[in-house]
């Protein structure tokens, strides 16, 4: 087996800012708890939004640690970090612009930060501590991992 060589943020950032849907784990008093959102990068800062009162946003009040990972089994990222609650989207204009810019598909505008149908949700914004990234296909020549400075 060989030594994972070096992933960058950047590297983890851009396969998060590509990425349509991620998956979000949190843990709380009834154990794990996983749920696709969407979510975007602004200053290479990973944000999403929830309802304040689902099962994330509670297990996050109470535990800020979080995983973030991609849909694919084959060619995996996988971050974890400590997720903040940013609180309503009216304070961060700039997370809101990301949205709008990246989910434009068709069906997609009523579910986007701003919009009526969206009123009451709150912005998380997550630290990334760590990271891991391999492709199923070359499992051994392709681990990467990335750490955050502390």
């Amino acid at each position: 087996m060989t030594e994972p060589v070096a992933l960058t943020w950047a590297d983890a950032a851009a396969r998060l800012a590509g990425a349509r849907n991620w998956w979000v784990a949190t843990a709380g008093p009834d154990g794990p708890h996983a749920v696709p959102v969407w979510g975007v990068l602004v200053d290479g800062v990973p944000w999403f939004y929830s309802d304040p009162g689902s099962v994330r946003a509670a297990n996050l009040a109470a535990d800020p640690r979080i995983v973030l990972h991609l849909e694919s089994g084959d060619d995996v990222l996988i971050v974890r970090g400590l997720a903040e609650n940013a609180d309503d989207p009216a304070g961060h204009p700039s997370v809101v612009a990301a949205y709008a810019g990246k989910y434009r598909a068709d069906g997609d505008a009523e579910f986007l930060p701003g919009t009526p149908e969206m009123a009451g949700i709150v912005f998380f914004a997550v630290q990334p501590v760590s990271a891991m990234a391999w492709n199923l296909a070359n499992y051994f020549g392709s681990q990467r991992r990335w750490a955050a400075t502390r």
